[in-house]
C-alpha cells in the first residue's frame, strides 16, 4: 500500500503571489509616506510663520527693553546699543500702521542686517514689503514715500520651490497729503502747485459744495501736468465735457499717473467749488483711508 505525501507545510502558488504583492506594496508605502508628511509639515510650518510675522507687524506696536525700562516706541530706541527690540508697525487698531515705524524698520534692516531680523521673527528666509492693493507676485508694485519704496526688506523671492506668501490689508495714519481747493473769492480761481513724483497711489478730488456764490454754474477743477521739454502742459479737467461739476468724489489716479513719468509739477485750478485733493504714493484711497497691503513671503 502506497502512503500519501504530506502537504501540510507547503504554500500554494496563489498565496505566494499574494504575499509577494502585499510585501512589495507595503515596502513602497513605507518609503513613500514619509516624503508626503515632510512636505505637508513644511507647508504648514511656513504658513504659520508667514501668518505670525504679518500679524506681529500689523497688529502689534512692537516693543523695546534694556532690562530696566521698556515701551512700545521702539522706533525711538532701537539705535541704543543696550536694547532688545521686536519690530511692530501698528499705530492703533489692528491694521493701522505708522509711517514712522515703517521707515525705522527699513533703516533697522539696513543697519542691523538680514540675520538680525530673521532671528527677531524666528524665520529662515523671508521677504517683507508693502505693496499697492492691485500688486501681484509676478509684477510687484511697491508703495512709495518721498520718492523711495516704503518697505522692501529681505532676500529676493525665489521663482520656484516651497514659498508661502501671506498678504494683509493695512492703512496708514500719516501718509496722506491733503490740499485745500476751496475758492475764497467769487469769480477767482484757486491755484495750487504740487511737486509730484511717480508712482501715484491716489489722486482724488473731493468736492463738497458747488454753490458757494448762490449757484453751481461754472464749477470745475483742472489739473495741469507740466515738465521741462514737454512743449506744453497735459491737462485733465472735471467734468471733461466742459459742463458743471457736482459734489462728489472724483478719482483721477489713472489719468494723472499716465501723465506723471518721474517728477513733475501739477497745477490744480478750481473754480466755484469747495473741497480738497487727497494725494499719496503710499497706497490707494479706500473708504476715506490710504490703504495698501503688507506682503510677507517665507521659504
Amino acid at each position: 500500500m502506497v502512503k500519501s505525501r504530506e502537504k501540510s507545510g507547503q504554500l500554494s502558488l496563489d498565496v505566494l503571489v499574494g504575499l509577494t504583492i502585499f510585501m512589495v506594496t507595503f515596502i513602497f508605502i513605507l518609503q513613500y509616506l514619509p516624503s508626503i508628511f515632510v512636505v505637508q509639515r513644511s507647508d504648514i510650518s511656513l504658513s504659520s510663520e508667514a501668518y505670525r510675522v504679518a500679524a506681529l507687524l500689523a497688529e502689534s506696536p512692537g516693543y523695546w527693553t534694556n532690562g530696566t525700562y521698556n515701551g512700545t516706541d521702539w522706533q525711538d530706541h532701537w539705535k541704543n546699543g543696550d536694547v532688545t527690540v521686536r519690530v511692530g508697525l501698528c499705530a492703533g487698531e489692528p491694521g493701522e500702521i505708522s509711517i514712522d515705524k515703517v521707515l525705522n524698520f527699513s533703516e533697522l534692516y539696513k543697519d542691523m542686517g538680514y540675520d538680525y531680523v530673521a532671528e527677531m521673527f524666528g524665520v529662515r528666509n523671508y521677504n517683507i514689503s508693502i505693496q499697492y492693493l492691485y500688486s501681484n507676485s509676478s509684477s510687484p508694485v511697491y508703495s512709495y514715500y518721498n520718492g523711495k519704496p516704503l518697505l522692501v526688506v529681505g532676500k529676493p523671492v525665489p521663482g520656484c520651490g516651497d514659498v508661502v506668501r501671506y498678504e494683509r490689508v493695512v492703512y496708514f495714519t500719516n501718509a496722506t497729503f491733503i490740499y485745500n481747493i476751496t475758492n475764497l473769492q467769487k469769480g477767482v480761481n484757486r491755484t495750487r502747485i504740487l511737486n509730484v513724483s511717480a508712482p501715484i497711489g491716489t489722486f482724488t478730488v473731493i468736492v463738497t459744495n458747488t454753490s458757494l456764490w448762490g449757484n453751481g454754474w461754472g464749477s470745475w477743477v483742472q489739473v495741469k501736468a507740466s515738465k521741462v521739454g514737454w512743449g506744453g502742459p497735459k491737462i485733465v479737467r472735471i467734468p471733461s465735457n466742459g459742463g458743471n461739476l457736482s459734489p462728489g468724489v472724483y478719482d483721477l489716479t489713472n489719468q494723472i499717473s499716465s501723465r506723471v513719468p518721474g517728477v513733475v509739477n501739477l497745477t490744480v485750478i478750481s473754480h466755484n467749488v469747495a473741497g480738497y485733493v487727497v494725494y499719496s504714493s503710499a497706497g490707494q484711497y479706500v473708504a476715506g483711508r490710504i490703504a495698501a497691503k503688507l506682503v510677507v513671503c517665507v521659504w
